[in-house]
């Protein structure tokens, strides 16, 4: 972490010599937000998300349900069950707890596609859009969409 060294005199921060730094890391933190993916982008296509449907259903729909909604214990992967769990995390994070503890009786034991067709058909099912491209995991892309409300349920 870098430390950054603010001019004080008498007590008192000298402005014009901290402002074109706080100008700096206003600009950067704006570029990247403008730059993050978003779930309206359609990061995912409809082949993949029925493809993680077919896959939901063999593996997944016995604990959290054929509609996704959950039951008392297995929490609800669709509309505000979904959003109460995920609302505000990073898409990254869903999939790496989709990855190292699902299915509960042997986690880890599908293969990247299939987690990934999942986490498509899951985005499908809560209102996101698909897009032109598979949805991947390429250098923590995935940690940079916020999971959001805006695409509706």
């Amino acid at each position: 972490m870098m430390a950054i060294n603010i001019p004080v005199h008498r007590g008192r921060i000298k402005s014009a010599r901290i402002a074109p730094i706080l100008f700096c890391l206003a600009t950067l933190g704006t570029l990247a937000a403008a730059n993050a993916a978003s779930l309206s982008d359609g990061l995912y296509r409809a082949e993949q998300a029925a493809r993680g449907a077919e896959t939901y259903r063999a593996v997944c729909s016995s604990c959290h349900a054929l509609d996704l909604r959950g039951n008392s214990n297995s929490p609800g992967l669709r509309g505000i069950g979904f959003l109460f769990i995920w609302e505000g995390r990073g898409l990254g994070e869903l999939y790496t707890k989709m990855r190292s503890t699902m299915p509960t009786d042997n986690p880890g034991s599908l293969t990247e596609r299939e987690y990934l067709d999942l986490l498509a058909f899951l985005l499908e099912r809560n209102g996101y859009p698909a897009g032109n491209t598979e949805l991947a995991n390429v250098s923590g892309e995935l940690e940079t969409v916020v999971i959001s409300a805006a695409g509706g349920n």
